[in-house]
């Protein structure tokens, strides 16, 4: 399992043997039953994970509604960033949707990974700017004027989530409420799509 981590790790930047080899000295595999919570809002993020196998949600409370704000299977790295980054409480709940397997490296490892070997630097950066991508992804996304158009975007984005996800938590990361949401879906089992 320690192999799907380098695989990640290796695509963002080719790591040299030392690396690797710290890489599998720190990183840990652990097992979460679904439901469970990897992190609960007033939790300090401590660490960075690659999802393994299975499914995990980030989401946040506002108003007694849960928001969704990510969507994370196998090959994301798991973080709040604002709680990571910060290393203060968040207000964000991460929770496994299914049986999750991760590959865990606490904040302070990754810190002296980043001081030790200086590649690492590279791999950290990468990571960093796909994840501002898929952000600004999502937030272009919540910008545009109809609901279609999101949920056309879910599916280009997470063609593989649509069975695995309920309905009720696509509606909250694409914006809109759950009726509307399955009145666009008849849309597209009526057309095929």
């Amino acid at each position: 399992m320690i192999e799907k981590l380098l695989h990640r790790l290796n695509a963002l930047h080719q790591m040299d043997e030392p690396l690797i080899e710290r890489v599998k000295e720190l990183a840990q595999i652990v097992t979460y039953p679904k439901k469970t919570f990897l992190l609960k809002d007033g939790q300090v993020c401590d660490k960075a994970c690659m999802v393994v196998k299975g499914l995990a949600r980030a989401y946040y409370i506002n108003e007694d509604r849960d928001i969704t704000s990510r969507f994370m299977d196998e090959g994301f790295i798991i973080t709040s960033w604002v709680s990571y980054y910060q290393q203060q409480p968040g207000d964000e709940y991460i929770e496994a949707m299914e049986d999750t397997t991760l590959a865990c490296i606490r904040y302070n490892e990754i810190q002296q990974l980043y001081k030790e070997y200086p590649q690492f630097n590279i791999v950290g950066r990468k990571q960093t700017e796909y994840s501002l991508y898929l952000a600004e992804m999502r937030t272009r996304m919540l910008r545009k004027h109809t609901a279609e158009e999101k949920y056309n975007f879910f599916l280009e984005q997470h063609p593989n989530l649509i069975n695995r996800v309920p309905l009720k938590h696509i509606a909250t990361y694409l914006g809109m409420n759950e009726e509307t949401l399955s009145r666009i879906r008849g849309k597209y089992r009526k057309t095929g799509k």
